[in-house]
């Protein structure tokens, strides 16, 4: 990601394992795990609750957003690309492959991502669950598989990063974008696996060596380290319903337009349009 040192940096869906770089971290489900890896992380960044649909914050209030493993859940995934460009004038976004999403088969994800000549092609997931937790047991517990994930991780993941617009694309739904039975377009995809150098799998087997919860405690321990430029909560925030001004209560955050009322809970503030106090 090409982030700079002093980037005041939003990350949408940080989840359980949020980003080095991330200055302000946003989830929409605070206690709910059921489609993440564990629980909620906090270690001190601001963390805000909010729908990636429907961001409560002002128009390009950051420098740059991450936006992981987010888009493929969303009902409305051109929606989701609108507020990332209105929020952030750069960003990457990162999904499972649709070869990835034919091995793993989450069952909460809504979307078949691929990453065409630069752009991010998606079709409706209509296809079912082949392999159960096979792939998830052997990604979990066999180290030759994990290594072969590590070395390839361009048939598992799409890696976009954009500046000024994203480039994306719906197909209708039944309208196949990969052809696996094309040895041209197998090529391809192992020419781009190919690209990846020794030093970034040795990078990639080192973090899978840790255990989890070290993981996330060194990484949030750099982050802390090495913020860039901060803003204060208060001055970037809005309501996501109207996108009017807010007043900030002890335990309560109120639209001074649409009047709806935004919960504070044990510091977090759930800027949900569905979850206000009316």
């Amino acid at each position: 990601m090409n982030i700079r040192p002093t980037d005041f940096v939003l990350e949408v869906g940080s989840g359980h394992d949020p980003k080095i770089h991330a200055s302000v971290l946003c989830d929409k489900f605070i206690e709910d795990d059921t489609q993440r890896g564990g629980k909620i992380w906090r270690d001190g960044r601001p963390l805000v609750a909010a729908d990636a649909q429907a961001l409560p914050f002002v128009d390009q209030s950051f420098d740059y957003v991450i936006c992981s493993h987010v888009l493929e859940h969303v009902s409305d995934p051109e929606r989701l690309v609108q507020e990332l460009q209105r929020v952030a004038p750069r960003g990457y976004i990162e999904t499972p492959s649709e070869i990835a999403e034919r091995l793993y088969g989450w069952p909460y994800h809504h979307w078949l991502v691929n990453l065409v000549e630069g752009k991010l092609v998606l079709r409706a997931k209509h296809i079912p669950n082949q392999f159960g937790q096979l792939f998830h047991s052997l990604a979990a517990h066999d180290r030759d598989f994990a290594n072969f994930h590590n070395r390839h991780p361009n048939l598992f993941l799409i890696q976009y990063e954009w500046e000024g617009e994203i480039s994306l694309e719906i197909l209708p739904s039944g309208e196949p974008v990969l052809d696996l039975e094309s040895r041209d377009v197998i090529e391809a995809i192992m020419q781009q696996t190919a690209s990846r150098s020794w030093f970034q799998w040795l990078k990639l087997s080192l973090k899978d060596a840790l255990p989890q919860s070290w993981r996330v405690r060194i990484k949030s321990h750099i982050a802390q380290q090495h913020q860039g430029i901060m803003r204060p909560l208060e001055e970037i925030v809005i309501c996501p319903a109207c996108r009017g001004d807010v007043l900030w209560e002890a335990e309560r955050i109120l639209c001074q337009q649409c009047r709806r009322c935004y919960p504070i809970r044990n510091g977090i503030p759930y800027l949900l349009v569905d979850n206000d106090l009316e």
